[in-house]
């Protein structure tokens, strides 16, 4: 048998502006006018009956009196055993619609709802200013898509299209569904999670502003180069021999240029160079720019004869 309590979210010493708190909380959640974008509209009208049901129930005194006593059977047989208490209630017949009708006083849940401290002990004026006075204008819930960006996008700034469907509610209550498109900055020093907001261009009602478009960036991962903050990352491979005894190695830049770079040091695995002012631009200074940090790889010989190992060890123990 179901709980109403558990379904309300309620205690079963709830007072009557609990219940009536938790149902306005519950019916918006779980009413299918609200939520037209979720797949699971069968499931959320389930639950929208169930919540319908529940309030009907604990609102009203003699019928919650009966539940406590007697459950969900209790209610809708009028008693149990030979009790015989009468006002069974067809629990199956309750229209959730005409529940949220009648405590809210209007039947689009797009209209402007009041708060609920217009309910006092369940007695609802639900017509009068004080039950449906809006507090403020309500806005649709932003849509969120996702554009995935590279690494030349970020170092040169990029104009990029991004298109999404949206839904348009008219008067009557019909929906249409529209495909929108819209070119997007990317800015200089972008990084993966940064948002633009294109405002009021998402799904919209006759009574309530329409939802923004959420854009997040998303940074694709480049053939050469690793970011790191405004910092980039470059691994330029070298031998054994160069990283022992030193050389000259040449790395391109973002912008193509090559520089030259002397190692006359030994090369650790921990060893790093960096090239000043070659990085990024920084997303949040004029003209300032991160570092080109250069990486080595040492690729080791595959084999080794005695006579090498023993003139290795030689050397390397003279130090």
């Amino acid at each position: 048998m179901t709980d109403f309590y558990e379904v309300l979210g309620l205690a079963r010493l709830a007072e009557d502006d609990e219940i009536a708190k938790a149902y306005r909380r519950y019916a918006m959640a779980y009413n299918p006018k609200c939520h037209l974008e979720d797949p699971n509209q069968k499931e959320l009208m389930q639950k929208f009956k169930l919540v319908g049901q529940a309030y009907t129930v604990l609102s009203q005194p003699k019928v919650r009196a009966i539940y406590d006593q007697y459950g969900e059977e209790g209610v809708r047989h009028g008693g149990t055993g030979n009790q015989g208490i009468p006002g069974g209630l067809d629990l199956d017949s309750v229209d959730p619609n005409r529940v949220f009708e009648t405590f809210f006083g209007l039947s689009d849940p797009f209209q402007q709802i009041g708060a609920v401290s217009g309910v006092r002990n369940n007695q609802h004026d639900f017509f009068s200013t004080a039950a449906v006075q809006p507090t403020q204008v309500g806005k649709f819930a932003p849509l969120l898509l996702q554009l995935p960006i590279t690494l030349e996008d970020v170092f040169y700034g990029a104009t990029r299209k991004v298109t999404w469907s949206k839904q348009v509610t008219a008067v009557d209550g019909g929906i249409v569904g529209t495909v929108e498109a819209y070119e997007v900055q990317v800015p200089k020093g972008a990084a993966t999670g940064d948002v633009i907001t294109l405002a009021g261009r998402g799904n919209s009602t006759p009574v309530l502003h329409a939802g923004d478009v959420l854009v997040q960036l998303e940074l694709q991962p480049h053939k050469t180069f690793r970011r790191e903050g405004d910092d980039l990352v470059v691994a330029v491979p070298i031998t054994l021999t160069e990283s022992l005894c030193g050389t000259t190695v040449t790395v391109t830049t973002m912008e193509g240029r090559a520089l030259p770079i002397l190692i006359d040091e030994i090369v650790h695995p921990k060893y790093r160079t960096t090239l000043k002012g070659e990085g990024l631009p920084s997303h949040h200074s004029n003209g300032a720019r991160g570092d080109l940090i250069v990486e080595y790889i040492v690729n080791f010989p595959g084999f080794l004869t005695l006579e090498q190992k023993s003139e290795l060890r030689r050397i390397l123990d003279a130090q």
